[in-house]
């Protein structure tokens, strides 16, 4: 009877995995024609605050590669107002969803609020490239930084997170050492079982590994 146990959860687990993955389709919801909320008075952050402001660079000087990145101090910044909170009501931000620019002022940073709304639990990858440094959260959770030199490229960082169904926020900021500046994004969402779904599917499973099993 365990050896027979074993086999149904090896079986289960083989035959969810294999129809979650051919049933799941991936959904674009942000790219670079989305439109969001829009900062771009914030000037050079770490000119204006210090280096307490980009811990990175307290590292190394200059245009450094660091990946991962610690989360900014946004205590620091009242031009960014309560917007990891959603809220965009700081006269600095832009009164409502705009064009997003790929490019903006070399040596400054501007921050970025994407929303978008889930019909259902949904596994969110973002995909960005960017000249230079990229600080993201989801809903206000630091969910990913980093900096590298040269220009911007598709897929230069990978980072996601699982999502109930609901409105959420992608929140960005952008920073740039000069030279130039450049900005692509992706964003996917894929639709993920809830748990009570895989319970159910693993009981019927299970009922059709006995069931052949009897027969």
């Amino acid at each position: 009877m365990e050896k027979l146990m074993k086999k149904c959860r090896q079986f289960f687990a083989g035959t969810v995995i294999t129809l979650f993955a051919g049933a799941a389709s991936a959904t674009l919801i942000i790219d670079n024609s989305t439109l969001g909320y829009y900062n771009d008075n914030l000037g050079d952050l770490a000119d204006a605050y210090g280096p307490d402001f980009f811990p990175a660079e307290n590292v190394t000087e200059g245009d450094p590669t660091i990946n991962p990145i610690s989360e900014p101090d946004l205590s620091l910044t009242p031009e960014l107002g309560g917007w990891l909170n959603g809220d965009f009501s700081n006269p600095e931000w832009s009164s409502g969803p705009v064009s997003i620019p790929a490019n903006w002022a070399v040596n400054s940073e501007t921050a970025i609020a994407y929303e978008f709304t889930l019909t259902e639990s949904s596994y969110v990858s973002v995909n960005i490239g960017v000249d230079n440094g990229i600080y993201a959260w989801f809903d206000g959770e630091y969910a990913f930084g980093a900096m590298r030199r040269s220009g911007a490229f598709p897929n230069e960082y990978s980072f996601g997170t699982t999502l109930l169904a609901g409105t959420h926020y992608l929140q960005l900021l952008r920073e740039d050492h000069g030279g130039s500046t450049g900005y692509i994004i992706s964003a996917t969402a894929t639709a993920v079982p809830e748990p009570a779904t895989l319970a159910l599917m693993g009981l019927g499973l299970l009922g059709l590994g006995l069931s052949r099993r009897k027969a």
